[in-house]
C-alpha cells in the first residue's frame, strides 16, 4: 500500500471544491497518509480521492512512499523491547 504527502499547496479546479476535499488536501499536507485513511477522515469516497491524487500526481505535487511495515502490523509494538519487559513483568506478578 501506498502512503501520499502534499509538496505544494495546490489550486483546486472547480470538481475538487467540495469541503470533503480540501479536508483531503489539509491531510495530505501535513502527513503521509493512505488512500483508506483519507477517505475515513475526510468522508470523500475512495474513488474521489484516487482521482485528486491522480490529478495532483500528475501535476507533481504529491511524494510517494511504501506503507512502513509496523504500520501494518498491528501485534508489532508487542514485541518492541520495553513493551515485551512490562508485559513479562506483569505476567509474573500475576
Amino acid at each position: 500500500m501506498k502512503q501520499y504527502k502534499l509538496t505544494a499547496w495546490p489550486d483546486l479546479p472547480p470538481r475538487f471544491q467540495k469541503t470533503t476535499m480540501r479536508r483531503v488536501v489539509s491531510e495530505l499536507s501535513q502527513r503521509f497518509v493512505s488512500v483508506r485513511d483519507l477517505a475515513r477522515s475526510s468522508g470523500a469516497s475512495a474513488r474521489d480521492v484516487e482521482e485528486l491524487l491522480g490529478k495532483l500526481e500528475k501535476d507533481g505535487m504529491l511524494m510517494t512512499r511504501a506503507t512502513p511495515q509496523s504500520v501494518g502490523q498491528s501485534s508489532a509494538w508487542h514485541r518492541w523491547w520495553p513493551v515485551a519487559a512490562v508485559r513479562g513483568m506483569v505476567r509474573d506478578w500475576r
